[in-house]
């Protein structure tokens, strides 16, 4: 199983959509990340773990899970950087795991956990390749599929009865 580990301000503080939801609600931009996240984990089965600090989160230490995801809030007082290190710790010996920051001092300490590290901006390309694969497989309906001769999904009875009905048409 592969692991995420998001440090989810640091999401939010770089990619320009979630930014500019932030400056009106930083709670609106924390639910439209799980919301890309969860879409992301659906089609990539990642399991994901978005840290956020408890400090900009009105001192709420909690978990809250939903299917693939897990959203932690630190500690009062505790960083999500020291928490996503924890984290890597735990979870690089037995599971590949991958830490969002743009944090380039916490990109070096959770590498040298054994953990890929991807920039904020790394994952948002990511996350919009994998959206246009999304939409893409959405997209094919039944008549992007190869068409299916109707000959060859009925019996042999009812296709002699049609061809009698199509032959007798063409004849009028």
């Amino acid at each position: 199983m592969e692991y995420l580990i998001i440090d989810g301000y640091n999401v939010i503080g770089n990619w320009p959509e979630l930014k500019r939801l932030s400056a009106a609600s930083l709670e609106d931009a924390r639910e439209k990340l799980v919301e890309i996240l969860a879409e992301y984990q659906a089609f990539t089965g990642k399991q994901i773990i978005i840290v956020f600090d408890a400090y900009r989160s009105k001192g709420r230490k909690e978990t809250e899970n939903r299917p693939g995801i897990e959203i932690r809030y630190t500690e009062h007082g505790q960083t999500a950087d020291t928490l996503i290190e924890s984290l890597a710790a735990q979870l690089s010996p037995r599971h590949a795991v991958g830490v969002v920051t743009s944090d380039w001092a916490q990109q070096q300490i959770v590498m040298g956990k054994g953990a890929r590290r991807w920039s904020s901006r790394e994952f948002r390309l990511e996350v919009h390749k994998v959206a246009g694969e999304i939409s893409n497989a959405a997209g094919r309906t039944a008549t992007d599929r190869p068409a299916v001769d109707l000959a060859a999904r009925i019996n042999e009875k009812s296709r002699q009865k049609l061809e009698n009905i199509i032959g007798k048409n063409r004849k009028s």
